[in-house]
């Protein structure tokens, strides 16, 4: 009997997800889903073996092979190191930084620790200053998703960089009068207003502005071209500093000025040999907070540079391959072989999906997420994802719907792509996994399908 109401079960909600697709006018060569309740072990899809970009959905297969990896506790480490033994108050030799992936390190992270070298006595730096980035192997040919360099999302992973590699404009509009800030606000950084100020409406505000960084003698100029209206409301658009070895070094001889460590030397950028760097005197180390905590901005709100930083660090520290993007793909499937999941249809070109080339299907998706429901850290995964209607990616869309506050999805979009992969709980408390994906630009109509199904499955 519970067998005969499955098959009934499977082919109404079957029929209902085509006369939705039909009512919404979707190509249905261009979309595909896969859904299974968790509770009674139905599932039902369309096309579930059809490849599909997914675009930053494919940041919730970088975050489980993360943490099934290398556990909800890691911290990323920065370390610091001396060439030779600090005497009378003086480090009479280099000082080496060297990078482990840590995408979180920030300007007052690295103030922080000079602080520390200046408590301990050190008021001389007599030799160079080091920034050691070779912990990921250097990738040639780095392409960027779209031309617009500049853009926060096309920051390029590096094991050492600060603030994300990025640098936060702000813009307060108070009266009528936009005043324009930087974050982090340091000496070494200058923004040169250049904008028109219009009476335009605000909309698409942000590919009006055309930014221009330039790097000086240790400082950094920022020139803001083209235009922003008085009609938008406060606003803040995150910058790629573009040569983030500049950026570090601007960085750097700020703070040395600021802790008052004489420093006479040359701020440079030189990869040591690990038994090179066990000689050495080691100063200090910065560690992240734990991965299980970072995961939460990471998934919340889609970060780039962190899901690509993380997979390559996952590599470099449990295999033997070069900490290149190259590799991310053979690091990935392998992981696949591990678990018994099938990557047929699998390719992914970075850790954070954000590629032309990479794809997958559904299928491997509710794999992905069957995983997650079974292992230890679950609860990390699924609070990482935003709510829908609630907050992250997805705080302005499915506003009030009856599944709103219940249902937690990775989203992923890209110029005619859209996906959503993740979890729901139904108004009876029984437990779904979905995944909606769209290569296509009918993302409007896909949106209102995705919206009715989440509906028809929380109520029934």
């Amino acid at each position: 009997m519970i067998r005969f109401f499955l098959i009934i079960s499977f082919f109404v909600t079957t029929a209902y997800s085509q006369e939705l697709a039909i009512k919404n006018k979707i190509n249905p060569q261009d979309f595909a889903y896969s859904i299974k309740n968790i509770s009674t072990g139905e599932s039902w899809s369309k096309d579930a073996d059809k490849s599909f970009n997914f675009a930053s959905v494919n940041k919730l297969v970088t975050a489980t092979i993360a943490l099934d990896e290398l556990g909800p506790d890691f911290k990323f480490r920065t370390l610091f190191f001396s060439s030779k033994q600090i005497k009378e108050n003086t480090l009479a030799g280099d000082l080496i930084i060297k990078g482990e992936g840590d995408p979180t390190l920030s300007i007052e992270n690295l103030k922080d620790i000079f602080y520390r070298l200046k408590a301990r006595g050190i008021n001389q730096i007599t030799g160079n200053v080091f920034l050691d980035d070779s912990y990921f192997k250097l990738q040639p040919n780095r392409e960027y998703i779209d031309d617009l360099s500049y853009r926060a999302y096309n920051v390029q992973p590096k094991s050492l960089l600060i603030e994300a590699g990025a640098i936060e404009i702000q813009f307060l509009n108070q009266d009528n009068n936009v005043s324009i800030y930087n974050k982090p606000f340091i000496e070494g950084i200058e923004v040169v207003n250049n904008l028109k100020i219009t009476k335009e409406a605000c909309e698409d505000w942000k590919s009006k502005i055309q930014p221009e960084v330039i790097f000086t003698d240790e400082s950094m100029q920022i020139s803001l071209n083209g235009s922003f209206s008085k009609k938008c409301k406060n606003k803040s658009l995150y910058l790629n500093a573009l040569d983030q070895d500049e950026y570090m070094k601007v960085a750097i001889s700020n703070i040395l000025d600021e802790v008052e460590i004489e420093f006479a030397g040359e701020i440079q950028k030189q990869g040591f040999a690990d038994e090179e760097l066990n000689s050495f005197v080691l100063l200090d180390e910065h560690f992240s907070d734990p991965l299980n905590q970072l995961m939460y901005q990471m998934n919340k709100y889609s970060l780039n540079l962190f899901s690509r930083n993380l997979a390559l660090t996952a590599m470099k520290q449990k295999t033997e391959f070069d900490a290149d993007e190259f590799n991310v793909d053979i690091y990935f499937k392998s992981w696949f072989e591990k678990k018994g999941i099938s990557a047929n249809e699998f390719f992914i070109e970075n850790g954070a999906g954000l590629s032309r080339s990479s794809h997958a299907n559904t299928f491997l998706f509710q794999e992905i997420l069957v995983f997650i429901e079974e292992s230890d850290w679950k609860s990390e995964i699924i609070s990482s994802l935003p709510i829908a209607g609630i907050d992250g990616t997805l705080k302005s869309m499915f506003k009030e719907k009856s599944f709103s506050n219940a249902t937690h999805l990775k989203t992923g979009r890209l110029k005619n792509v859209f996906a959503l992969s993740g979890f729901m709980k139904s108004s009876k408390g029984e437990e779904y996994i979905v995944t909606f994906v769209l290569n296509g630009p009918q993302y409007q109509s896909f949106l209102k399908f995705i919206e009715q199904s989440l509906d028809y499955l929380y109520q029934h």
